[in-house]
């Protein structure tokens, strides 16, 4: 099968994946008493949730994991496509994607591994310590996928090898990624953005002969 035929699939697994972690964080988290930020790094708030349902936050990382697969398929399945005619663009973007995955892996593997034992063992400072490395590698990793779906828009556009609404929805997602950190609740834009443009490229992808 070729790459890009793999990276339509991924890409349409990532849409899936963006809309089931906007329904953890508008429906499911809140009902758990986590309705935002503030809450999420409360220890008290916190750990009552992950000591109530630890199968929701197993599931909440699990995306993560997923996503840093998802993620860098599609990256390497549009390098193959548009390499030839925007040689140094894809391959900046390959290295910016390499980081955010990286980022996004050892995101879900810290809420797999390392919050729930600060979380059984009621330890309130060992909690907020590991939140604050949890949300700020979370967040470190949207800011590097940002470059890189700037970095793609930016090369769609000059090789017109992408329908050109598709090439400035990817360079306005990796705008508002790179911004993320700034307001948090952009967060929601740019999945929001994600599961439009992953849905469309998905279809492209699938369609290619190239």
């Amino acid at each position: 099968m070729k790459l890009q035929k793999i990276g339509g699939y991924a890409s349409i697994v990532n849409a899936f994946l963006c809309a089931i972690f906007l329904v953890f964080l508008l429906l499911v988290l809140p009902r758990l008493g986590l309705v935002g930020p503030s809450d999420w790094i409360d220890p008290v708030k916190g750990i009552a949730a992950s000591i109530a349902s630890h199968v929701t936050f197993f599931l909440l990382n699990l995306v993560y994991i997923l996503w840093s697969i998802a993620f860098i398929l599609i990256v390497l399945s549009l390098r193959e496509r548009m390499e030839a005619s925007a040689p140094n663009l894809m391959w900046i973007a390959v290295i910016g994607v390499s980081i955010s995955c990286a980022l996004w892996l050892a995101t879900g593997l810290i809420g797999i591994v390392g919050m729930p034992s600060s979380a059984s063992a009621n330890d309130a400072s060992a909690y907020r310590a590991g939140m604050g490395v949890y949300l700020g590698l979370s967040n470190a990793g949207d800011h590097a996928a940002g470059w890189a779906l700037l970095l793609i828009g930016w090369a769609a556009v000059k090789t017109r090898l992408l329908p050109r609404i598709l090439s400035y929805f990817l360079i306005l997602n990796g705008i508002v990624g790179i911004l993320e950190f700034v307001a948090l609740p952009l967060g929601f834009v740019v999945l929001l953005l994600s599961i439009v443009w992953s849905l469309w490229l998905g279809v492209v992808l699938l369609r290619s002969k190239a």
